[in-house]
């Protein structure tokens, strides 16, 4: 169920690029989230009406009763976020997101871009936890966007990722997609899950109906309630030829039955 939460701050600094990572204590929330649910949250009441609404970002990992959550910082809302400090208070709508991952096969292939990553590094540890197998693959333009590479290594993924620059800065030189079609054919009842750029989860997609496998998008949207009463945050559902909205009845979303 979802509930308005005042947490506080246990962690909030910058990282590299225009990320930071933020961190807050919630036994309830932890015991709750799962991979692929958000947050929507925001600075306590000096900030309830400029700026305007929540921010929703994905929760990246839960470590016993502790949530992480990085955050680009590109406007009004999320400045106000880097202004907070350890034992400051926000307000938390969590968890929320109703269509999660589904787990029913064999080979799990995870692409993210950017800040998009971090809708996916929960699943890798709840893969890893359960022995599923399965790559991830982590891509931004430069070496200085890497913001979850320390996570990475303080968790023993490095064999598990597979890390593009596009300026070839750090790890391979190249777009997320460069090796994709290999790599997804290199096992039966495969499935891709992607999380980032619009421009790079539609290329993900035309990869994966190109081979016929299954893809799932974990959607970025700009969103002003979170559990779908303002209809701020719909995609077109081609199958059923109307509408669905990202936050309710998402973040994800089989490829194959919405507009990208």
């Amino acid at each position: 169920m979802i509930k308005d939460y005042k947490v506080k701050i246990t962690e909030n600094r910058f990282i590299s690029g225009i990320t930071w990572l933020l961190k807050f204590k919630n036994k309830e929330i932890a015991e709750k989230a799962k991979p692929a649910h958000f947050i929507m949250v925001r600075p306590t009441a000096e900030y309830q009406y400029d700026p305007m609404m929540r921010r929703a970002f994905a929760i990246a990992d839960v470590v016993d009763d502790e949530i992480w959550i990085y955050y680009d910082v590109y406007g009004r809302g999320t400045k106000a976020l880097t202004e907070k400090k350890v034992g400051d208070e926000i307000e938390i709508l969590a968890p929320l997101g109703k269509n999660l991952f589904p787990e029913k096969f064999d080979y799990y292939i995870l692409v993210g871009g950017g800040i998009g990553f971090a809708g996916l590094s929960y699943l890798m540890k709840k893969l890893r936890n359960e022995n599923k197998p399965f790559k991830a693959i982590y891509g931004v333009r430069r070496k200085q966007q890497l913001s979850m590479l320390d996570w990475i290594k303080e968790n023993g993924f490095e064999n598990d990722v597979i890390i593009y620059t596009e300026d070839g800065s750090y790890g391979e030189k190249g777009l997320v997609i460069r090796d994709l079609k290999e790599l997804a054919l290199e096992n039966k009842n495969t499935v891709i899950f992607t999380c980032g750029p619009h421009g790079m989860m539609k290329a993900v997609d035309k990869i994966a109906k190109e081979i016929n496998i299954p893809c799932y998008a974990s959607l970025e949207s700009k969103m002003a309630c979170g559990f779908g009463i303002c209809i701020g945050c719909v995609i077109k559902d081609v199958e059923k030829n109307s509408y669905v909205r990202v936050c309710y009845e998402g973040p994800v979303f089989d490829t194959y039955k919405i507009e990208l």
